[in-house]
């Protein structure tokens, strides 16, 4: 199954957050989203984008807008989250 879909016309992505850069102290400061069909999508920095710094390694659906930077990479501005992952207490849900 592709794990991006539209919904209502804007983009649901499904994935994994994983760090993907860290400042000189080893604070993660930038993650990104893997998908099941291997795609990976870096996360802007954004109010609710940086919400997922604090969830790293856990499941989670995504809205936002989906853009082709310059040098290749695939990011997106994230507008909603919803924390799906089977081993947290309750599913979490951010707009």
């Amino acid at each position: 199954m592709d794990s991006i879909r539209k919904k209502n016309r804007k983009p649901v992505i499904s994935g994994i957050v994983i760090p993907a850069q860290w400042d000189a102290n080893g604070k993660v400061i930038t993650v990104t989203i893997h998908t099941r069909d291997e795609k990976e999508l870096l996360v802007e920095h954004t109010k609710i984008g940086n919400d997922l710094l604090n969830l790293i390694h856990k499941e989670v659906e995504v809205t936002g807008k989906i853009r082709e930077r310059l040098d290749g990479k695939t990011c997106i501005g994230i507008k909603s989250y919803k924390i799906t992952d089977m081993q947290s207490e309750s599913n979490i849900a951010c707009t």
